[in-house]
């Protein structure tokens, strides 16, 4: 606070701005779904972002991806995740049978890796749900959809500027909200996400400098 000890004081304020960097830009807090692939036969996976800054064990941290088949609101599937995650990385769940490209670059496999459509896939931290895609206790049809984007026979990519995933699995959801859409089997990408969520720093805005000028012929300040 500028104290004026009189109301004739004229304040002429000039404001130099310090840049001042050091605050983490849009650091994500947990980890999230960065893409997610239901194409044709066993086509399926889905890929996990890690923009926390620092890497995560899977295991550790009681990870896990789960599948509501059909608007059930109980889970069908239950895949406990395993590995470490680094920072700026991300971590690939796929089907056991899915195309060569996918098992590439997949981190963990499993024959429970089956999803189409209509069914909503759930990311947790130690039960608690951290990211959803669709929407649990939803039949859609044949899939959620909006915006010329859906979930069935296609390749979602999230946003790269989505850094946090969806807490409530109730909500509505329109894949173009936070989506990007490509053809069945676009696996180009896969294995890689960007994301504006960190790795660079915002500056700090200060006034570091302010002039009192009185009237007259005093110029001390």
């Amino acid at each position: 606070m500028i104290s004026v000890p009189s109301r004739s004081l004229v304040l002429a304020v000039f404001a130099l701005i310090a840049l001042l960097p050091g605050r983490v830009a849009g650091q994500a807090s947990e980890l999230f779904f960065s893409e997610y692939i239901e194409g044709s036969s066993n086509n399926k996976a889905v890929e996990v972002f890690n923009g926390t800054g620092s890497a995560v064990d899977l295991a550790a941290g009681g990870y896990d991806v789960q599948i509501f088949f059909n608007g059930s609101t109980s889970a069908g599937q239950t895949l406990a995740l395993t590995g470490t995650v680094a920072d700026g990385d991300v971590f690939v769940l796929a089907n056991t049978a899915s195309d060569a490209a996918l098992l590439a670059v997949a981190d963990q496999t499993s024959g429970g890796v089956q999803f189409n459509g209509d069914d909503a896939v759930v990311l947790r931290k130690a039960g608690v749900v951290i990211d959803v895609l669709g929407r649990v206790g939803e039949d859609p049809g044949s899939e959620w959809s909006g915006g010329g984007i859906g979930t069935q026979n296609e390749t979602l990519r999230r946003k790269s500027t989505v850094c946090a995933g969806d807490l409530d699995g109730s909500d509505p959801f329109d894949p173009s909200t936070e989506w990007d859409g490509f053809p069945i089997d676009t696996f180009d990408g896969f294995g890689a996400h960007t994301a504006d969520c960190g790795g660079g720093t915002t500056p700090d805005v200060v006034i570091n400098e302010v002039d009192a000028d009185t009237p007259g012929t005093d110029s001390a300040e």
